[in-house]
């Protein structure tokens, strides 16, 4: 699980808090899931891309499903159907070439990883990142937040440091975040919540040994040192011992 994935947040609370009564958003997703589910693959698609395209003008609680179970769902489709796929992809490539061509605002950025995720193509959320930080460097940093597992489970030091900065600045946001994500599990009542909040938890301490890693790659053994020890406070896990 991304460490506090907008997408994922949002998805559970889209869950929680859907509306009783079936909007058109909704009942797009399902028919495309019926369509689906009789064999009728050209309506099935059809559906998706209606969905994909109008869900969050009729309702932005949509977002999290959109970029998960919407997806997962295409993903489906698109292995018993190859113009599926080719869609998906299509729309994928739009959206990329809007962010380098500097016409799309950052949250697209999370549209192209949530699609390449799916596809199992994260190489290319990387390769994306990588051209926006030579052509869009500022329209990177806001990118920064959706990709910034990527490169850091990539190892690409000096990328990563450039925009993550002082690596112990980092990691307590990314603790605050994991904090501020289990309060709100919490409030919402969602269910699963345990579950929620233990793989939030798995995925900060993987990250605090990645960063740990890479900051002993850098030479700087103190900060390693330090990172694990940020992150025992909260979860005394015997993986962050020195």
């Amino acid at each position: 699980m991304r460490l506090l994935h907008l997408g994922a947040l949002l998805a559970a609370l889209s869950i929680q808090l859907s509306h009783a009564v079936e909007d058109e958003a909704t009942k797009a997703l399902q028919d495309a899931r019926a369509f689906a589910d009789s064999g009728q693959h050209a309506k099935a698609l059809e559906r998706h891309e209606w969905y994909h395209e109008n869900a969050l003008r009729i309702d932005p609680a949509e977002y999290g499903v959109r970029l998960s179970f919407a997806l997962s769902d295409w993903k489906e489709l698109a292995d018993k159907y190859p113009p599926a796929l080719a869609s998906l992809k299509a729309i994928r490539d739009r959206d990329a070439k809007a962010l380098e061509d500097g016409t799309a605002e950052a949250t697209l950025f999370n549209d192209v990883l949530s699609i390449n995720e799916t596809l199992g193509e994260d190489p290319s959320t990387i390769a994306l990142f990588k051209r926006l930080d030579a052509k869009q460097p500022a329209l990177a940093q806001n990118c920064f937040l959706y990709a910034r597992e990527d490169l850091l489970a990539q190892g690409d030091a000096d990328l990563f440091t450039k925009y993550a900065g002082d690596f112990i600045t980092y990691l307590t946001e990314e603790i605050a975040r994991h904090n501020d994500a289990a309060r709100i599990y919490k409030e919402q009542k969602l269910a699963m919540v345990e579950e929620l909040i233990e793989d939030s938890k798995e995925t900060l301490i993987t990250t605090t040994l990645q960063l740990a890693d890479m900051a002993a790659k850098q030479g700087h053994a103190d900060t390693a040192t330090k990172l694990k020890e940020l992150t025992f406070k909260s979860f005394p896990d015997p993986r962050l011992k020195p």
